[in-house]
């Protein structure tokens, strides 16, 4: 399960970074919940999540970050179906440097209806470093 995991970030990472919001919002389900510097943020349906994403990626790209890269991937496993991964990110600007060493992103991935293939993606800037 951890090369799909790995697989799932690098695609979230490619997306969000080409600012495909219908892509990253796919990837996700609802309602969802978002962890930003500890308050919780309520997303009761997809337009919420997409306005969510939307919102977060303009906020990057008016910082000057233009894509963002994986740096370590810590998965968890629970079970057959379902695992916790723990990602640290580079930020990176128009030269590919890094800008930003960005906090964890949690991510779980669980299965609707016995799926496989859908996961909930929350920024959670309380995890620990990896």
């Amino acid at each position: 399960m951890t090369k799909a995991i790995d697989a799932l970030i690098h695609d979230y990472a490619g997306r969000y970074s080409a600012r495909d919001l219908e892509g990253v919002t796919d990837l996700c389900l609802w309602p969802f919940l978002a962890i930003r510097e500890g308050a919780t943020i309520h997303l009761p349906d997809r337009a919420a999540v997409r306005d969510h994403f939307m919102a977060m990626i303009d906020a990057y790209r008016d910082a000057g970050y233009t894509s963002f890269a994986p740096v370590a991937i810590d998965t968890r496993e629970l079970g057959e179906r379902a695992a916790f991964a723990t990602v640290r990110w580079h930020a990176l600007d128009r030269d590919g440097n890094v800008a930003r060493d960005t906090r964890p992103t949690t991510c779980s991935r669980r299965p609707p209806a016995g799926a496989f293939s859908r996961t909930q993606i929350t920024s959670n800037p309380q995890a620990s470093p990896l």
